[in-house]
């Protein structure tokens, strides 16, 4: 009988020894594949996934400055927009509260302005030299003006005449300032006209007027006890033809860090014969009411980049914290399973051998009368070795690829049910499988090779002579 027809009977009639191997070999190259496949399937799974959490919580961050910006740019565009309007409506405001800036002659006595309103007068063409020269770019709205204090119905008052507007055909054509009075038309201060009425007729100075106005209380003597007129009128009454007392104007250049200065350097170019005051508290209202709502934008803003800033750092380190837990988490799993594939699967591979081994010799026991038979036929040692080495072999590479296929199994079902990861890094490898069906039968027929020996090492005629 062939070795192949004797293997074939054997692995037919010693079913309990042969399915005991098979299942030790199965067992061996299950862990095999399915160690190696679960730690390297969750390596690529875990940096996958720490890849992806790093990435979304970058692109969140990415998004949340993208918003905070587009925010920003919204609010600072509404800031211009508001700091915009505010200038326009502080320019009227400050256009309906006055002049800031009073242009009288060098030697005018300071004193004696400020207590009894008195100034040298000036030639009423000062005006026009002013409004015709481009240098002058630091004043607007220059009005000529002449006063003097007065008696009327047994009262001081402060006579007043104002002229239009000068042009300046250099500058931006802008809306009017002052009292805009007609010829033979005044108005009188709150105080001065207490006792008349708009449209009587009264007589200052010899000459008669239609009352055209009652102005409001301005809480100054300077505009409460006033009597406004027409300068040409004012002229007159007071008999200074081509004079002026002084020229009111507005300093328009605000922001300027020393505009009283560069004011003066232009007057002094063109008008040597004039000093400037600054009436400092309308100058400066402009100024300050555009900065402190600056600065009020300015804090604002400051403040929203500033808690979105802080939002944006506490979610990066929200996130970091879950990162480096989940982290943490999957550097225990990969221990573990390191472990596991570094001691528990050489562990189970060699008592998987040993009891393959184990049988093989009880299986060599079992059939020392038939082995002594074989010799006496004629087999060779060769052919007994080839018997259970062959058996060896034949049951190793069953065992290897059905522990391909469980190992495989084994793996994906860890990965989607223990593990919660996906199953596209458990994949079969081709060096694992191609090692496991190549080692089991080795690792079989190394754990056969001592009962071999010691069936090749019978002799037959003790065996014979003994049964």
């Amino acid at each position: 009988m062939s070795t192949t027809r004797l293997l074939l009977a054997e692995l037919r009639h010693r079913t309990l020894n042969v399915v005991a191997s098979l299942l030790a070999l199965v067992a061996a190259a299950t862990l095999f594949v399915a160690g190696p496949t679960i730690l390297d399937g969750y390596q690529h799974e875990s940096a996958q996934r720490l890849e992806a959490m790093q990435a979304e919580t970058a692109e969140a961050l990415a998004r949340m400055h993208e918003e905070t910006n587009n925010e920003l740019l919204a609010m600072q565009k509404k800031a211009d927009q508001d700091l915009a309007e505010l200038n326009l409506r502080t320019q009227r405001i400050m256009r309906d509260l006055g002049f800031n800036l009073r242009i009288v002659h060098r030697d005018t006595d300071l004193n004696q302005l400020y207590a009894s309103f008195v100034s040298l007068d000036m030639p009423e063409e000062y005006v026009k030299r002013l409004a015709d020269n481009p240098q002058i770019t630091k004043i607007a709205h220059l009005v000529a003006s002449l006063r003097q204090m007065v008696q009327w119905e047994s009262q001081s008052r402060l006579l007043v005449g104002f002229a239009p507007e000068a042009v300046q055909a250099h500058a931006e054509k802008k809306t009017p300032m002052g009292l805009q009075i007609d010829p033979g038309t005044v108005y009188l201060g709150a105080v001065a006209g207490e006792k008349h009425t708009v449209g009587e007729t009264v007589e200052i100075l010899g000459q008669r007027f239609t009352v055209g106005r009652i102005l409001p209380p301005n809480g100054t003597a300077e505009e409460d006890i006033a009597i406004c007129m027409h300068l040409a009128d004012a002229q007159k009454v007071l008999n200074k033809p081509g004079k002026i007392s002084e020229i009111l104007a507005l300093g328009c250049k605000c922001k300027t860090v020393n505009r009283v200065e560069e004011i003066k350097e232009q007057l002094e170019a063109v008008l040597p014969e004039a000093q400037v005051m600054e009436m400092r508290l309308q100058a400066i209202a402009r100024q300050d009411q555009r900065s402190l709502v600056e600065q009020h934008y300015a804090q604002t803003l400051g403040d929203y980049k500033a808690n979105r800033a802080k939002i944006a750092e506490q979610e990066m380190n929200r996130r970091q914290e879950v990162i480096d837990r989940e982290r943490a988490h999957r550097a225990e799993v990969l221990a573990m399973l390191s472990s596991v594939n570094t001691v528990v699967v050489p562990l189970v591979v060699f008592v998987s051998a040993l009891w393959v081994g184990l049988l093989a010799f009880s299986n060599v026991r079992e059939r020392r009368y038939e082995i002594g038979l074989l010799r006496a036929l004629g087999k060779n040692s060769r052919s007994i070795a080839a018997l259970f080495l062959g058996k060896a072999a034949l049951l190793g590479l069953a065992g290897g690829l059905a522990g391909c296929l469980l190992g495989y199994a084994l793996a994906r079902w860890l990965a989607l049910g223990v593990l919660n990861a996906t199953a596209v890094h458990f994949a079969p490898s081709t060096l694992i499988t191609l090692c496991t069906i190549a080692g089991t039968p080795l690792v079989a027929a190394i754990a056969s090779y001592l009962p071999t020996l010691a069936a090749v090492g019978q002799d037959p005629a003790v065996v014979l002579v003994d049964n």
